[in-house]
């Protein structure tokens, strides 16, 4: 009898503690990874289209973070701006107040959390992609993030948003004198509107949701941007003429709530800035090895035109500005050029 009574306390016991084992499982995700991943459904905003580098890359690091967390960890990821109604300065308050848990948003837009995080859209600062990328995930990166925690964010990684060339609809652009009189989009800053006034331009700040329409219609003559984002909204079809500058590089930038972010446990978050980071590098590799497809894929199907700087031409339109971007450098400060390597 004292044998059977025994054996009934043992096995409830053991149910008691399967119970609990169960309840502490369903708080960090029951998965292959052996639930060490918090369960969690996150919300990520972007910019882009369904085509762009930005949504690419989201939608890749979500289907990597659900895999390897074995569905505990899943990212909803809103493109165009859905969350936000197209508006980007709505969409960096959406992740701050912690609407959103992550947001990756282009550099000229994310430095209206901090006016420093434009350093890196200095004009030639980068001779090519790999110097951007080893300066994103090194000094560069650091430096954002240390700005970033300041205003309650956390970077996470940053994908090619890419060299920018300028579009026209009347004329290529060629030397500095071939910008007299036109207006230009930007997508806001002291230092994008100083540019371009510098050439005698006319710098019309816009939302880019606005963009199209207003080239359509000609309520601006051009603007400027990466090829991928440019033919990833159709621009091409739009604007005739098309200057391979490579003026100033920017990229789309992850960044969490850091408050949301930090309640994750540090396996969450390594796994999250793990996969970030994959897909942002493989999302590059292809962004690269596509450009020149996309140029001539424009030249093909809509009949645009295109014309590289040579050396000579860029050393024309550096004079001008020479003394702006020495202002600027002055203004972003030594931490921040010393971060990017801008002597």
């Amino acid at each position: 009898m004292k044998k059977l009574v025994a054996l009934l306390l043992s096995v409830i016991m053991m149910l008691s503690l399967c119970a609990c084992g169960g309840k502490d499982s369903g708080k960090s995700g029951s998965n292959a990874a052996g639930g060490k991943y918090n369960k969690v459904t996150l919300k990520l905003s972007c910019n882009g289209t369904d085509q762009a580098n930005d949504t690419i890359a989201a939608k890749m690091f979500a289907d990597m973070v659900k895999e390897r967390s074995g569905g505990a960890v899943q990212v909803k990821v809103y493109n165009n701006d859905q969350l936000a109604s197209g508006d980007q300065g709505k969409g960096i308050e959406l992740l701050l107040n912690g609407t959103v848990d992550i947001d990756c948003r282009s550099t000229s837009i994310i430095s209206k959390v901090d006016n420093h995080l434009m350093v890196s859209t200095l004009p030639w600062i980068f001779k090519d992609y790999q110097a951007a990328e080893n300066a994103f995930y090194g000094k560069g990166g650091k430096y954002i993030d240390s700005v970033l925690q300041k205003k309650g964010l956390t970077y996470l990684g940053a994908v090619h948003n890419g060299f920018k060339l300028m579009t026209c609809s009347k004329r290529l652009i060629k030397k500095p004198d071939d910008l007299k009189g036109l207006k230009m989009r930007i997508p806001g800053g002291e230092f994008f509107s100083a540019f371009y006034s510098a050439y005698g331009a006319s710098p019309q700040a816009m939302s880019w949701s606005e963009v199209f329409t207003a080239l359509q219609q000609g309520t601006i003559d051009g603007h400027d941007n990466s090829i991928s984002t440019c033919v990833s909204n159709n621009i091409q079809e739009v604007q005739k003429y098309f200057t391979v500058s490579k003026h100033a590089y920017e990229a789309f930038t992850f960044m969490a709530n850091t408050k949301k972010f930090k309640a994750l446990n540090a396996e969450t978050q390594q796994l999250i800035i793990a996969c970030i980071k994959e897909a942002s590098l493989k999302e590059n590799k292809d962004v690269v090895s596509n450009e020149s497809k996309l140029i001539q894929q424009c030249k093909d199907k809509n009949g645009c035109e295109f014309y590289e700087l040579t050396a000579a031409d860029i050393e024309a339109f550096r004079k001008p500005i020479n003394d702006l971007i020495a202002k600027y450098k002055g203004i972003y400060g030594k931490e921040a050029c010393e971060a990017f390597d801008i002597k």
